[in-house]
């Protein structure tokens, strides 16, 4: 029985948007599909990805020499561009993930290879309404590019284990009942829009909003920076890389989760995976209403859309969920039901399979 064959280079344990959207995507194709499937993964550094390549090409290579194979899943638009060529020659149909700033990333050698490459392909599986327009804008035909809601693991958190969470936080960071703990998650990359907030809206915002920052990436030393200049040492509290352990409690326990993204030329959010993560997990999330954002929080059902940039805007809602804080709970726990539903990880799964074609059980 021929087989399908999922091949990412972004996997666990690596730690990631990406990461956690292949987990997930391979969770629901193995669970699935009704033919065998197989996993050729790269859960480890970048630096060494061309020592992985290799191997990852000879073994999908036997995989289709030995007739186990009739259909492969590339993780995104790079490896499209390195495998595509020999899939096609040994004649195996395949479909390619994209994620969004793996085919707007603004290198001038990469961009020309996006161009010969992606509109050659035959299926693209775009995450978001936003990065399928930038596959089509780069020359694949609309008709050939499908966007699939994603889906994440639900943990199923209710409201005690939540609390309990929010209790044990508040202790960790010495606040009181009273605080509205705000929370930021994920790579320090500018378009995240932190030093945005950090300069334009935090200062402006209740005394009792406490603002936690957890992650690292290029953009740390502006973001440390920031809060010195700013003194703002008293209310921000920057946790660096944190365990799988304290990334739970944090998306359990804060109250509000945002994710500030403004335009970054070159770069794009592709979708927003942690938004929905952090819905689940009963933190209300409030989200720049930008690119791939726009399809991650349903404005109104699964969180809060707020124009990108828009100081004003930003402080006016938020301070009016430092105002009234038991009003804040229960909208959060009404758009954590909401998203359950919508973003259930196997419904991605059904998805998948009826867009690929791939036999279901």
């Amino acid at each position: 029985m021929a087989a399908t064959v999922f091949i990412t280079r972004k996997f666990p344990p690596s730690v990631g948007g990406m990461e956690t959207l292949a987990k997930d995507v391979w969770a629901t194709l193995s669970a699935g599909a009704a033919t065998p499937t197989f996993l050729v993964a790269h859960g480890g550094s970048n630096l060494l990805l061309p020592l992985w390549l290799p191997r990852a090409t000879f073994r999908l290579l036997v995989l289709v020499l030995r007739g186990k194979v009739d259909f492969v899943l590339l993780g995104d638009v790079v490896l499209h561009i390195l495998l595509a060529p020999l899939l096609r020659v040994l004649g195996v149909r395949y479909a390619t993930m994209a994620m969004g700033k793996d085919i707007i990333w603004n290198r001038s050698w990469y961009q020309r290879l996006v161009l010969r490459a992606l509109p050659r392909a035959s299926d693209v599986l775009a995450n978001s309404s936003a990065t399928a327009a930038a596959a089509v804008t780069a020359g694949t035909p609309a008709d050939r590019v499908h966007v699939v809601r994603l889906g994440v693991e639900d943990p199923q958190v209710d409201r005690h284990e939540a609390a309990v969470a929010s209790a044990a936080l508040r202790r960790r960071l010495g606040v009181g009942d009273d605080a509205l703990v705000v929370l930021t998650l994920g790579r320090l990359v500018r378009r995240k829009g932190v030093v945005w907030f950090l300069r334009s809206v935090l200062p402006h915002l209740p005394k009792n909003v406490v603002y936690l920052v957890a992650g690292e990436g290029v953009d740390a030393p502006r973001v440390r920076t920031s809060v010195e200049e700013l003194g703002l040492q008293d209310r921000v509290h920057l946790l660096g890389r944190v365990s799988d352990e304290e990334r739970e409690q944090l998306m359990r326990g804060a109250d509000v989760f945002v994710q500030p993204n403004i335009q970054v030329p070159g770069d794009m959010e592709g979708f927003g995976l942690v938004a929905v993560e952090a819905a689940m997990r009963g933190s209300l999330v409030v989200a720049a209403s930008l690119e791939g954002l726009r399809d991650a929080v349903v404005d109104g059902e699964t969180g809060v859309l707020l124009p990108s940039g828009d100081p004003d805007a930003w402080t006016r809602r938020l301070s009016d969920l430092a105002a009234d804080r038991t009003a804040t709970r229960e909208l959060a726990a009404r758009f954590q039901l909401q998203c359950r539903e919508r973003y259930a990880r196997e419904n991605m799964g059904r998805e998948l399979c009826r867009v690929l074609g791939i036999p279901v059980r």
